[in-house]
């Protein structure tokens, strides 16, 4: 019985471990029901092997231990911690408001409203060597080296009902009349969110990535209340199933703060960082190296929301530091900012591109990886080959979580609002899928087979499919004979589907320009070559995923 006893202490023992610095065993992502508090580093830490021209100091743990080598930085300057997991850094007077973390691949920090990570800490004014400030920070271990990152973007929450009137015409899939915008995303995105993170595999750590334009700015100071802090209370009530890491866009900047010179827009980014954190940052998850920007220059003349798409210098300066402490293994780089950076579809949407994007992308070229980019912005789908030839970049921009600002679940390019899922193994991306969250049966494509015409007035079907890129493969059949690939093409067009709900919502959506309707790329035509033929189309993605098989035929 005693020994009973023993063993069960022993093994008890080991499960508080594990709890706390051990392998995580918390499935898709989620917080372990908190264990025993970790001891707070004390006077056994030596300070005199810290840097003595510190103002801000610290230890980062696990388990109770310290942690070596974990990057720390202000935003201007960056150090490592020791051997004994303490840090000290000289924080920059006047630029810096708070420290954080590169986090560590193979950990993960604690999240603060069930889902915002806490990888940073807010600086008390003035910062100095005689009152040096100590901000410490908790990892937990975790196997992350394969990860399922779920990438969103655009919720444009402001608390108003968008379906003011409704009629017999009004289409079934815009919202119900008189629902928020809150309501709608928490009922449609985050409820299937939820269900979505539920069905993945067990074991394998998710994460979420928001691409900006969480709010309007123009709705933070009227009657509607939809502030920042705000999302952050429509995302917790909702259930945000999954630690979820933002970067700003340009309608989650100060509209108060205006006619902004040079290129410091900061004091319209306080609200941002009480809600959020840094505006600029890396994390380390697996064998991946994320690097988040804030690549909108807020200018904001006379109340007009302005701004530029480039990275101000100070972001250039710390990118050059956050190359130069990269640790080795890391097999791939993704950066991610709100506006794209470049262009596949030039008829598609404004802004122009990012202007120093390539100068920010030479930073990291001699790390000889290959560079992914996510960006939002645009509420369209579009995959972008970079043409640089000593690197492999590809930049993906995504559909808005959205749509047509509520009005109605699609974008402009006929995309439906969606979530994106990226599948990593170590560098490799080994799946990328959008999930449309207001129509099941519509996850890859659109079919037009009815009353479609090439430009030579040949009957042919259409097929809107919003993640294509040129690097997929489709294979061709009529009757089960292989047909040419040449049969099938990419064409720039309207999406139907857009055009016809666009002009049937009513509710003075016609008015709204940013709701036009935009000339789609990635619609491809396919021209039988005997016209009453049974089509199928076999599509296989950039990856060497099967994605799915059309079999459709035009109809007269």
């Amino acid at each position: 019985m005693r020994k009973l006893l023993i063993l069960f202490a022993v093994s008890f023992a080991v499960t508080l471990f594990d709890a706390g610095c051990g392998k995580s065993e918390t499935g898709n992502g989620q917080e372990e029901p908190s264990g025993p508090p970790t001891p707070a580093p004390g006077d056994e830490t030596d300070w005199s092997k810290v840097d003595p021209a510190a103002t801000v100091r610290g230890v980062v743990t696990c388990g109770g231990a310290g942690v070596q080598g974990v990057v720390v930085t202000d935003g201007v300057n960056m150090t490592r911690t020791n051997k004994q997991g303490a840090y000290g850094l000289r924080t920059s007077a006047g630029k810096s408001n708070l420290v954080y973390l590169t986090v560590p691949s193979g950990y993960e920090v604690e999240s603060s409203r069930g889902f915002i990570p806490r990888f940073y800490r807010r600086l008390t004014s003035p910062v100095s060597v005689e009152a040096v400030q100590q901000h410490d920070f908790t990892l937990k271990k975790v196997d992350n080296d394969r990860h399922i990152m779920i990438v969103s973007a655009d919720m444009h929450i402001r608390n108003r009902a968008m379906i003011k009137s409704a009629s017999a015409t009004t289409p079934s899939i815009c919202p119900p009349k008189g629902e928020l915008d809150s309501t709608t995303f928490r009922r449609t995105y985050l409820e299937t969110l939820r269900e979505y993170v539920r069905g993945l595999p067990s074991g394998v750590p998710v994460y979420g990535m928001n691409l900006g334009d969480m709010t309007q700015e123009s709705h933070w100071t009227n009657a509607n209340k939809a502030t920042l802090a705000n999302f952050v209370n429509v995302c917790e009530r909702g259930g945000m199933p999954i630690q979820t890491f933002h970067l700003i866009g340009n309608h989650d900047h100060d509209m108060a703060v205006q006619n902004i010179a040079g290129e410091d827009d900061s004091e319209a980014e306080l609200a941002y960082n009480a809600a959020f954190g840094p505006t600029y940052y890396a994390v380390n998850i697996g064998k991946v190296h994320y690097v988040v920007f804030d690549n909108t220059q807020y200018i904001n003349n006379g109340g007009d929301r302005s701004y530029t798409v480039r990275l101000n210098r100070r972001q250039l300066d710390w990118a050059q530091k956050d190359a130069d402490y990269m640790t080795a293994g890391t097999e791939r780089i993704v950066i991610a900012w709100h506006c794209p950076a470049f262009r596949r579809n030039p008829k598609a949407s404004t802004p122009t591109p990012m202007d120093n994007a390539n100068a920010l992308l030479d930073i990291y070229k001699d790390k000889n990886l290959p560079v992914t980019i996510w960006s939002g912005h645009n509420h369209i789908a579009e995959t972008v080959t970079v043409p640089r030839s000593d690197m492999t970049v590809t930049e993906y921009t995504h559909p808005a979580v959205c749509g047509a600002w509520w009005y109605f679940p699609l974008c402009h390019d006929g995309a439906p609002a969606t979530f994106t899922r990226y599948d990593f193994s170590g560098g490799t991306i080994t799946n990328r899928r959008s999930v449309n969250f207001s129509d099941e049966n519509e996850q890859y494509y659109r079919v037009y087979n009815s009353g479609q015409k090439n430009v030579e007035g040949k009957s042919v079907v259409r097929i809107n499919v919003w993640d294509w890129h040129s690097t997929w493969k489709i294979a061709c059949r009529e009757n089960g004979v292989t047909v040419p690939a040449s049969q099938l093409k990419a064409v720039n067009v309207y999406d139907d589907r857009y055009v016809a709900v666009h002009e049937a919502c009513g509710n003075g959506i016609s008015s709204f320009d940013f709701l036009n309707k935009y000339s789609t790329d990635h619609m491809l035509e396919y021209t039988p070559v005997t016209p009453a033929a049974d089509i199928q189309l076999t599509a296989t993605d950039e990856f060497g995923n099967l994605l799915f098989v059309i079999n459709t035929k035009v109809v007269n």
